[in-house]
């Protein structure tokens, strides 16, 4: 009896297993077809795809970007202002920004696609870097703003704070050139 009992128990489990690995075989044959399917599309139809569901939102943003600089810019001498406005409104914008690229890059299938994506990222990347060393700096700025004398610690952090903002300047200028180029060189083959 007991014995029964465990053979109509494990009926229900193998018909249950059975009817999982049908369903596991299912989704990977529709996915592997999906696949095949977006392996096939051209450089230029997925690049204008990547422009309107990609480059267009990311170049809105851009003018957003510009608007809450220009802001930052407006209040800088308002350094505790200038530095919550930074760290609360613009670098959370701007991870945002960089994450609309990256989460697009699993999708891209031809190769000029996906390095255009890769050096936007980059550039995104860069400029959030940047955004976080300019955060650092009002901070100290925030720190020191009732201090009469700056101590040389401070003085040398923030110097170092700044040099390594200006190389990040320098690699932004060298990504945004080559992320044109590469703009240039898809639109020419359209």
């Amino acid at each position: 009896m007991a014995e029964s009992r465990l053979m109509m128990n494990k009926q229900p489990l193998f018909l249950k297993f059975t009817l999982l690995g049908v369903l596991v075989c299912l989704l990977a044959a529709c996915n592997s077809g999906n696949e095949a399917e977006s392996q096939n599309i051209s450089v230029e139809k997925e690049f204008e795809e990547y422009r309107k569901n990609v480059y267009e939102p990311l170049d809105e943003r851009s003018f957003e970007f510009a608007e809450m600089f220009n802001h930052y810019a407006s209040i800088i001498e308002q350094p505790e202002e200038a530095h919550s406005y930074l760290e609360k409104e613009v670098i959370p914008f701007m991870e945002e920004t960089r994450e609309l690229a990256i989460d697009a890059h699993d999708t891209l299938v031809n190769e000029e696609i996906r390095e255009l994506n890769e050096t936007t990222i980059e550039y995104l990347g860069l400029t959030l870097a940047s955004l976080q060393k300019s955060a650092e700096l009002s901070a100290i700025e925030v720190d020191t703003v009732d201090v009469d004398t700056v101590t040389e610690e401070t003085y040398q952090k923030a110097v170092k704070l700044n040099e390594e903002n200006m190389e990040l300047q320098e690699k932004i200028e060298q990504t945004g050139v080559e992320m044109d180029r590469q703009i240039n060189e898809l639109m020419n083959e359209q």
